[in-house]
């Protein structure tokens, strides 16, 4: 775990913002558990959840698999703007694409989120529990290609990213999805006790 767990700034008024609605925001690779955790969080906490993947896609009227395989040129645009949009809302849990982090206009949304008092927690995943999570592991036909030599050289790039605007970290390979939700609330000093 990230050292330094549970930053945030204090809001302009006083206090933490936090102590009001929390505001976090989820990232990580395809298969760390954002979504399920995500729910989970929001659930446990009684504010709303975003998933700015889905809230794109279904701002452009298809799926994410649908618009990601036919290359849609508009996906882009819509995905940065969905997270831009969470990322200033008032409160509750913000779930990024896993790319996103790595765009300099969700990134400079990010700081300006964390200095109004948003925690970032990094949910992150080996390769071989992605791998698993996303089907990865199946035989395939010599002619796809590498795909998970592929999705490595992605989170590999992506660890960069994530660490530069993370507050905290959870380990997501061992626990079930109601340990990784508990891990985070205690990474951002929201648990009870």
């Amino acid at each position: 775990m990230l050292a330094g767990a549970g930053g945030g700034a204090p809001s302009a008024a006083g206090g933490d913002a936090r102590a009001r609605r929390p505001r976090l925001v989820l990232i990580g690779p395809s298969g760390a558990g954002k979504s399920t955790v995500g729910a989970l969080l929001a659930a446990r906490l009684g504010i709303a959840l975003h998933e700015t993947d889905d809230e794109a896609a279904a701002s452009l009227g298809s799926t994410m698999a649908a618009l990601v395989v036919r290359r849609d040129p508009r996906l882009a645009d819509a995905r940065r703007e969905r997270a831009i949009a969470a990322l200033a809302g008032p409160e509750g849990i913000t779930v990024l694409g896993p790319s996103m982090p790595a765009d300099p206009g969700v990134a400079a949304a990010l700081v300006r989120a964390r200095e109004e008092g948003a925690t970032v927690v990094w949910l992150e995943a080996g390769i071989s529990t992605v791998s698993r999570r996303m089907g990865l592991g199946a035989p395939r036909s010599v002619g796809l290609g590498a795909p998970r030599a592929v999705l490595r050289a992605m989170m590999d790039e992506a660890r960069a990213h994530y660490a530069a605007v993370a507050d905290a970290s959870v380990e997501t390979d061992a626990l079930t999805p109601t340990q990784v939700a508990d891990s985070v609330l205690q990474a951002c000093k929201l648990a009870d006790g």
